[in-house]
Formats: structure tokens, C-alpha cells, sequence
């Protein structure tokens, strides 16, 4: 199997006081590298879209129907769906956030792109990308893997901390409400 010359080897998200924006660094496995410049409203539209991307990514338990997990293909998939779940936990586990970014890359462009809007794209049944279109027509596609997925959101929470944005990233949380009944003891 040969290496994809642009699969991302690291990926690094850092806060630059004096452009007031993040500076998103990929690096690829040629050595050479990918920056762009996030701003706020764009790291609003990129939290979103992994937030609505990860729960597209690996089916859960959850999405079972109760009568489905009565049949021995609902057992199948139940179990089939905690192995993967399981695989990417473990993955998710290793990932390496203390190593030092290889800063000796080529870098791609002569200066950081500016992204000014964040899609998420899904073709057949290909896995989700997202997609940051730049100011200069260009676009940076990545592949997205719950790892990535992982990743970026814990980049962007550390990264937005030290920015002392108040951007509010909160994992979306499905409300639930309880009706209450009062009951009469005989």
C-alpha cells in the first residue's frame, strides 16, 4: 500500500495575538504543510460543523430500535457498533497531543490562506470532509475521522481558551424532558 502524500501526519492550532486569529498548521507526510488563518466567526462555523459531524460518524447503540436489537441482526449490529465505538475510543486514547510540531516543513503557500467559510461535505458513501474555503479560491479538504474529529475540538478548546474567546463550545447536549405525575397511595 502506497502513502497518500497528503495524509496529515500532525496537525497544530495556536492562538497569534497580533493577527487576533488562529493559526491552523497541517502537516502532511511529504513534509510539507498547509496554514491557515481561522477567525472567530469561522471557528464558530467549524466547532458546529464537527459537532454535527461527529455524531454522523460511527453509529451508536443508541440509534438501534428497541424491536431491531430483538432480532439476531439487531444483536449483530448492536455488537458490531460497541466494537467500532470500542476501536475508536482506543485510537482516540493514543492520539499524541505532547510531541513538539515539526516545524521544518514546505509550506505550501507563500503565506497562511484566510478562511472565510466551513463546509461539511458528504458524497456517497464516502467519509465526511471538512472543507475551509479561503479568501484566494482555494480550498483545504481534510477527511473526517472521529481521531480528527477529537483532535480539532481539543485544539480549539485550548487554543480559544488562551484567545479569551467566550465562544461557548459545548458538546450539544439533547434535552431531554421528564413529565412528572403525581401518584395517589391507597
Amino acid at each position: 500500500m502506497t502513502q497518500n502524500e497528503s495524509a496529515i501526519e500532525q496537525i497544530n492550532l495556536g492562538f497569534n495575538d497580533q493577527e487576533d486569529r488562529l493559526l491552523l498548521r497541517v502537516g502532511l507526510v511529504d513534509k510539507s504543510e498547509v496554514a491557515v488563518w481561522v477567525t472567530r466567526r469561522v471557528c464558530k462555523l467549524i466547532w458546529s460543523s464537527l459537532q454535527t459531524a461527529s455524531s454522523a460518524l460511527l453509529p451508536t447503540a443508541s440509534q438501534f430500535a428497541a424491536p431491531t436489537i430483538s432480532t439476531p441482526d439487531g444483536k449483530n449490529q448492536a455488537i458490531e457498533s460497541f466494537l467500532q465505538e470500542s476501536n475508536v475510543q482506543k485510537k482516540v486514547e493514543s492520539l499524541d497531543f505532547k510531541s513538539e510540531y515539526i516545524a521544518d516543513r514546505q509550506a505550501r503557500s507563500p503565506e497562511p490562506m484566510l478562511a472565510v467559510q466551513c463546509l461539511v461535505v458528504t458524497i456517497a458513501n464516502l467519509p465526511p470532509q471538512l472543507e475551509l474555503q479561503c479568501v484566494n479560491g482555494q480550498s483545504v479538504k481534510m477527511a473526517l475521522t472521529n481521531e480528527l474529529v477529537h483532535a480539532l475540538t481539543s485544539m480549539m478548546q485550548l487554543a480559544t481558551r488562551e484567545a479569551g474567546w467566550d465562544l461557548l463550545m459545548t458538546v450539544d447536549v439533547k434535552q431531554v424532558n421528564i413529565i412528572s405525575a403525581t401518584q395517589t397511595l391507597h
